[in-house]
């Protein structure tokens, strides 16, 4: 049976020189991405490979959905915001049912992780980035990038970028050098 996500291409190499370049790029801040911002009404479900969602008081940007997007050119990353943007989050909850146990909108105190007892559909899984920073994987990319990332946080590496960390993995379109 061919795998649904078998078009990803992903670097290729030792784990241990893959690791000590992307850790160079992030360290020299050279690492930058190509983004476009999204509609949730456009996205087709299925191309969604990784989903980074921040709660509405999360550290860095509250409220930021940054997501992996399959096409035919390549993986892309589309963000948007649902707090100081135009992102719908209802319409992506209803694609996306686990991001309803993060929703703080309607909440007065949000929920402790140690609350959590959600249940993830089965073909993705889930990673804790600090700081109210949630990642979701499709259940293959994880099983392709989880021992880069388990590299990664053992030598140095911020839970923070672990997004970052799995968009260069998958050779996510990066903005040109000047």
């Amino acid at each position: 049976m061919e795998k649904m996500y078998s078009d990803i291409v992903y670097r290729a190499g030792d784990e241990k020189a893959l690791l000590s370049e992307f850790l160079m790029q992030t360290d020299n801040d050279s690492l930058k991405f190509e983004v476009s911002t999204f509609q949730a009404h456009m996205l087709e479900e299925e191309n969604v490979l990784a989903l980074h969602y921040a709660d509405g008081g999360a550290q860095g940007e509250p409220g930021l959905v940054a997501i992996l997007y399959r096409t035919q050119q390549g993986v892309q990353i589309l963000v948007e915001n649902y707090i100081y943007g135009h992102l719908n989050l209802d319409i992506l909850i209803q694609m996306f049912p686990m991001l309803k146990n993060f929703d703080n909108r309607h909440r007065l105190i949000p929920r402790s992780l140690s609350e959590e007892n959600f249940e993830l559909p089965e073909d993705w899984r889930y990673l804790y980035m600090g700081a109210m920073n949630h990642l979701f994987l499709r259940k293959e990319l994880f099983a392709k990038a989880h021992s880069f990332i388990d590299a990664y946080l053992k030598n140095g590496g911020y839970s923070w970028r672990m997004f970052s960390a799995v968009a260069w993995l998958c050779q996510a379109k990066e903005t040109d050098s000047d």
